[in-house]
């Protein structure tokens, strides 16, 4: 064994035997994806087949709260990146004592951001054949064909397929060469693709994996000198910490998301911030500051920015910001304002979207039972059951198995019907969620 190896050091930090890696990887991949003595096999300098290397790095850097590449745990196999390295400050490589909360990471990587004396130099590399200019244009249109397909509701398979773009990218970033103007270009496609999967993998359900590549998107798009879209990826970790009921944390990152773009022309985006802002201050039930964060989305939406928008920004829409104005409404019990923005987002919204459609239908369905319009909730609800059907999403289906429970309150047959396609589409066991 390699008592000496990155892998090695790891484990031992972590005070954890080989088999606790292999648990991991299985709790992660699925049972049965490796035995438990495969991590044995690692530490004598075997590497891990197909994408476990990224898995395992993955792993490690969620547990101890700093990044760990992959190239640092197999550099035989993996060539290192290290020109890029050398240009990350001394204090920005240095571990944090122990071990920081997977909270705080965000939030750390935000303000170190925002407070940045300066912008990073330039991403280049002189060592390795030069990048075709032809690539960076296919990865670009890539993840706009990507961001598409996503809005059909197909998460599953623009998943693997943003991964595998992702990491053909960081190859060409770490082993390839390029001047200046074309290290931008690259990673800012890696920034998008990131935030891409980021995304992709928190509407799954797999918090600690989106956590991570969120932080690693937010780096590149600092390394391509973004500052728009740092912004935007900020303003997402924002939006995922208020899934998970991180409300302050939420509020805290989108104000530094704001602050630190206020200056940036990002057209639509600005009004995206604003009204995300203002979901987090629905999160903690205050209603002026989300008065004011929406009264601002809406001054933003109608004025914009003098330059084109932002690729990532094509799906930002009228009907986006009046839907989730409707949500905040909703968040803060306020269902009788809800209710309206709901209906004209949903409204605006038909024909694309499909997941939005989804969950702002579930959302109007809430809002309705709330104000006691049984009939109107069973409609939203309907609507939102047979977008289920064509949508894979863990969040809209968390999202769906709680208007159920809502529904099972009910004693009417209309309700009883809304219970009952909820149990056949999304395998409900009536008897352990009765409640």
């Amino acid at each position: 064994m390699n008592d000496t190896s990155v892998l090695a050091t790891c484990l031992a930090r972590l005070s954890w035997p080989p088999e606790r890696l292999a648990r991991e990887i299985n709790r992660r991949c699925g049972n049965g994806t490796i035995s438990s003595k495969a991590p044995y096999n690692w530490l004598k300098g075997a590497c891990p087949r197909r994408r476990l290397p990224h898995i395992v790095a993955t792993i490690l850097s969620d547990k101890l709260g700093e990044p760990i590449a992959v190239e640092a745990l197999w550099p035989e196999h993996f060539p290192s990146a290290a020109p890029q390295c050398r240009r990350i400050p001394a204090q920005r490589r240095r571990a944090a004592p122990g071990r920081r909360p997977a909270g705080q990471e965000p939030l750390t990587a935000a303000v170190d951001w925002l407070v940045a004396d300066e912008a990073l130099p330039p991403p280049s590399r002189l060592r390795g054949d030069e990048i075709p200019a032809v690539a960076i244009e296919v990865l670009a249109a890539r993840i706009q064909q990507l961001r598409r397909l996503d809005d059909s509701g197909s998460s599953g398979l623009v998943l693997e397929w943003a991964l595998q773009d992702l990491q053909w990218a960081e190859k060409l970033a770490a082993q390839y060469s390029y001047d200046a103007p074309t290290g931008r270009q690259l990673h800012r496609i890696i920034a998008e693709l990131g935030q891409l999967t980021a995304w992709l993998t928190a509407d799954q359900g797999m918090d600690e994996l989106s956590s991570s590549r969120f932080l690693a998107a937010l780096g590149a798009a600092r390394a391509a000198g973004d500052r728009p879209l740092a912004a935007y990826i900020i303003s997402c970790m924002s939006y995922r910490a208020g899934w998970a009921g991180r409300t302050d944390e939420a509020l805290r990152l989108i104000r530094i998301a704001r602050k630190g773009s206020a200056h940036e022309d990002m057209g639509i985006g600005q009004a995206l911030l604003a009204t995300r802002e203002a979901r987090a201050h629905a999160g903690l039930g205050d209603e002026a500051a989300c008065q004011r964060a929406l009264d601002d989305a809406a001054e933003l939406s109608r004025t914009g920015g003098p330059s084109a928008e932002p690729p990532w920004a094509y799906w930002l829409t009228p009907a986006v910001m009046v839907a989730d104005a409707g949500r905040a409404w909703l968040e803060l019990g306020r269902p009788d304002r809800a209710e309206g923005h709901l209906t004209r987002g949903i409204e605006l919204l038909r024909g694309g979207q499909p997941r939005n459609l989804l969950l702002h239908s579930a959302s109007l369905a809430e809002a309705r039972l709330a104000c006691r319009e049984l009939d109107g909730a069973a409609e939203a609800a309907t609507d939102a059951l047979s977008l289920a059907e064509n949508v894979s999403s863990q969040r809209a289906h968390a999202r769906l198995t709680a208007l159920r429970r809502r529904f099972v309150r009910y004693d009417a047959a209309v309700a009883r019907d809304i219970v009952q396609r909820a149990d056949d589409l999304l395998a409900v066991d009536p008897a352990r969620a009765a409640g």
